[in-house]
C-alpha cells in the first residue's frame, strides 16, 4: 500500500484564500459593536479601575482637556477613601452633541473615620471613534467629601449642566459629536432597555 500523500501546496493555497476572509469578518464583527455595549464597556472599565485605587489606568478613558481634573479629584481614592461597591444603575445614550450619561453610585469609607458613605455621580462621556471617553463628573447625591472639587447638580435637572461640568474651558472639545448616538435609549447596567 503506497504512503498518504499530503498536497502542502493545495492546503496553502487554501489558506491563502481562507485568511484574509478572516480576517475582513473580525474587522466587521468589531465595527459592528452597539454604541451601548461600547459605552458599557467604558463606564465598567473606568469604575472598576477607580474603584480599586487604579486611577492612572482609569485616567486613560478620561479626555485629556478633563484629565487632570480627574485624577486631582480622585487623588485619595485607594488610600485615603476605599470605595467598597461601585454601582453603575443607568446608561443614557440620548444627549446632545453624541455624549452620553452614566450614573454611579459608589458606597465608601473614609479611612479616617471609618464611616460608610455613599455618593451618587453621573459621569459624561463623549462619543468617540473608538468608543466613548469621559468629559465630566457631577455629584447628583450623597457625600461631596468623595470628590473634592466636583459640583454638586440638582437630582431633578434633566439636562447635563455646562457649567457646572469639570472641564479646561475646552468648551469646543466637549461639544464636537462624533458618534452619533440612536434617539434617546436609557440602558440599565445590564444593557437592557
Amino acid at each position: 500500500m503506497p504512503p498518504a500523500r499530503t498536497d502542502s501546496v493545495g492546503g496553502m493555497k487554501r489558506l491563502a484564500l481562507l485568511l484574509p476572509i478572516a480576517a475582513l469578518s473580525g474587522c466587521m464583527m468589531i465595527d459592528s459593536i452597539s454604541p451601548e455595549v461600547r459605552l458599557g464597556d467604558q463606564v465598567h472599565a473606568l469604575n472598576d479601575e477607580v474603584r480599586w485605587g487604579r486611577v492612572d489606568l482609569a485616567a486613560q478613558r478620561v479626555a485629556p482637556s478633563h484629565r487632570a481634573a480627574f485624577v486631582a479629584s480622585h487623588r485619595a481614592w485607594g488610600s485615603e477613601v476605599h470605595v467598597a461597591d461601585a454601582d453603575v444603575t443607568n446608561m443614557d445614550l440620548g444627549l446632545d452633541g453624541g455624549r452620553a450619561a452614566s450614573y454611579v453610585n459608589y458606597s465608601w469609607i473614609d479611612e479616617q473615620t471609618m464611616e460608610l458613605r455613599a455618593t451618587t455621580v453621573r459621569q459624561i462621556w463623549r462619543g468617540e471613534s473608538e468608543g466613548f471617553v469621559l468629559v465630566s463628573e457631577e455629584i447628583v447625591s450623597g457625600d461631596e467629601a468623595l470628590l473634592p472639587g466636583v459640583p454638586r447638580v440638582d437630582a431633578a435637572e434633566g439636562a447635563v449642566s455646562d457649567e457646572g461640568a469639570i472641564t479646561s474651558g475646552d468648551e469646543e472639545e466637549a461639544s464636537e459629536p462624533v458618534a452619533q448616538a440612536s434617539p434617546t435609549r436609557a440602558v440599565d447596567a445590564q444593557g437592557m432597555r
